[in-house]
């Protein structure tokens, strides 16, 4: 027969001070990485330096085949690396290959930040 301890007798729980993984995980991202900017943000004639960052991971990753350098300029050799990407993200057509990157492609990615962490209030 087991017995319980009354109320009194029982330790209490240890807080533990550490934060989840998951959050330890997101806050990490949310400073090494740069966030999805939107898909209105990929347009002709755009110029940002998230387009070189994310050129120059898109080759490193193998996925500009035209061999020219990504740089700040939207082009149709960015969307043709992302399009790339998307298409080793979804082999089978399931999903967005359009060259323009959604959210999903994005975090995947992982672009590393470039422009400044926003001041908390």
């Amino acid at each position: 027969m087991t017995r319980t301890k009354p109320a009194d007798e029982q330790p209490e729980p240890v807080q533990d001070a550490t934060p989840a993984v998951d959050t330890v995980e997101a806050v990490d991202s949310a400073h090494r990485y740069e966030p999805y900017p939107g898909v209105q943000f990929f347009h002709a004639g755009r110029y940002s330096p998230l387009f070189a960052a994310a050129g120059a991971r898109l080759t490193s990753e193998g996925h500009n085949p035209s061999g020219k350098t990504l740089g700040p300029d939207w082009t149709n050799d960015h969307k043709a690396a992302w399009a790339s990407f998307q298409q080793e993200l979804r082999p089978k057509g399931g999903g967005d290959t359009s060259g323009i990157p959604d959210e999903t492609a994005w975090n995947r990615l992982k672009v590393p930040r470039v422009t400044p962490l926003p001041k908390e209030s």
